[in-house]
């Protein structure tokens, strides 16, 4: 297939670079996107589409919001209140609430370590123990299960700063610690 282009979109995309066309299309998309719904989410699946490096199109996303300063100060916001499992459907059988207690963020690779602390009235569903309903303070002193239960809560807390942080910032949210109080 042939494309017909004049002289002048010619040398236009002989003198721009492939950053800046990607970042053209990406504003234009995002801005389209804040004009209909009033807020935008970042989507990670965009860089397959536009088949350019996934960070640098986060970079963009930080820069057409305001830049990570902005950024950051709006995670801070969204990551200032209690998070209730049972808001979200895909809690499996854990219904806890935790906050957000410390965090660091790292600029360079776009992303935060946060530590969070979960209310000590939370609870499991075991499936395995006949779908039994245990307290998690009680289950840290079983190091047997605990493991894994710790490691199923970290997925589920990072599950949720997902859809409430990093769709609406871009900044990656890992946990670092997680304790139950």
């Amino acid at each position: 297939m042939k494309i017909i282009i004049t002289e002048e979109q010619y040398k236009i995309l002989e003198n721009t670079s492939e950053e800046e066309r990607v970042k053209k299309v990406l504003f234009k998309f995002w801005q389209k996107e804040l004009e209909m719904n009033g807020e935008i989410e970042f989507d990670s699946g965009i860089a397959k589409y536009v088949n350019y490096n996934p960070d640098k199109i986060r970079e963009m996303f930080f820069e057409f919001l305001g830049g990570w300063d902005k950024m950051t100060e709006k995670a801070y916001q969204l990551m200032g209140r209690t998070f209730d499992t049972m808001d979200y459907d895909f809690s499996g059988g854990y219904d806890f609430r935790f906050t957000v207690k410390g965090h660091r963020d790292f600029e360079e690779d776009g992303y935060m370590m946060v530590d969070c602390q979960i209310d000590s009235d939370g609870k499991v569903t075991l499936m395995m123990d006949n779908m039994e309903t245990r307290y998690l303070k009680d289950l840290e002193e079983d190091e047997d299960l605990w493991w894994e239960v710790d490691s199923e809560i970290r997925s589920l807390i990072e599950d949720i700063l997902y859809v409430e942080v990093t769709k609406k910032t871009g900044i990656i949210v890992d946990i670092n610690l997680c304790w139950v109080e």
